[in-house]
C-alpha cells in the first residue's frame, strides 16, 4: 500500500515566507502471521549466507527475516541442539512449618466458624518477614501466587 503525503519545506537562512511543498511517497508494509518455511526455501537460504564473504545478516535483511533464524536453522541441519525455551520457574519458597491450629493464632471470625469446615491452618513466613496464613483447603497454586506477590 502507497500514498502520497504533502509537507512544507523547510528552509534555512532567509526567505520570503512561502513555503515550497514537497511531495513524499511513504510506503507502508503490512505483514500477515508467522511465515513458514519449506525445507527448499531453508535450504536455499542457508546456502546463499555460506558463500564466503557473504554475512548472514546481509541475507537476513535481504529476505526480510530475523538473522537468529538462519542461525537456528544452521544449529538444526548440523544436527546441533536448539536452544530450549525457558521454562517458567515457581517461585522459591522458604521453609515451612504447620502446628497446632489453636484459637489464640486465628482471627476471631475464624475462630468461631464451625469446626468441621474449617480445616488446618498453615502459616508461611516469607523471606522478607511476612507472614501468610491460609485454611488447609486452599488451593496451592492460589498459595504459591499469594507468595510471589507478597515477595515482591
Amino acid at each position: 500500500m502507497a500514498r502520497w503525503v504533502a509537507s512544507t519545506g523547510a528552509s534555512t537562512g532567509a526567505s520570503t515566507g512561502a513555503g515550497a511543498v514537497v511531495m513524499e511517497r511513504v510506503e507502508i508494509v503490512t505483514r500477515g502471521g508467522r511465515r513458514t518455511y519449506t525445507a527448499d526455501e531453508k535450504a536455499a537460504l542457508l546456502a546463499e549466507a555460506a558463500v564466503p564473504g557473504v554475512r548472514v545478516l546481509a541475507v537476513a535483511q535481504r529476505h526480510g527475516i530475523a538473522p537468529s533464524l538462519l542461525h537456528r536453522w544452521r544449529r538444526e541441519a548440523e544436527g546441533r541442539p536448539v536452544k530450549p525455551k525457558a521454562v517458567p520457574r515457581l517461585p522459591p519458597f522458604v521453609p515451612l512449618v504447620v502446628g497446632p491450629c489453636g484459637s489464640e493464632t486465628v482471627p476471631e471470625a475464624v475462630a468461631s466458624a464451625p469446626r468441621e469446615r474449617m480445616g488446618a491452618a498453615v502459616e508461611i513466613v516469607l523471606r522478607n518477614g511476612r507472614v501468610l496464613r491460609v485454611g488447609g483447603e486452599a488451593d496451592l497454586a492460589v498459595v504459591a501466587r499469594l507468595a510471589a506477590a507478597l515477595e515482591a
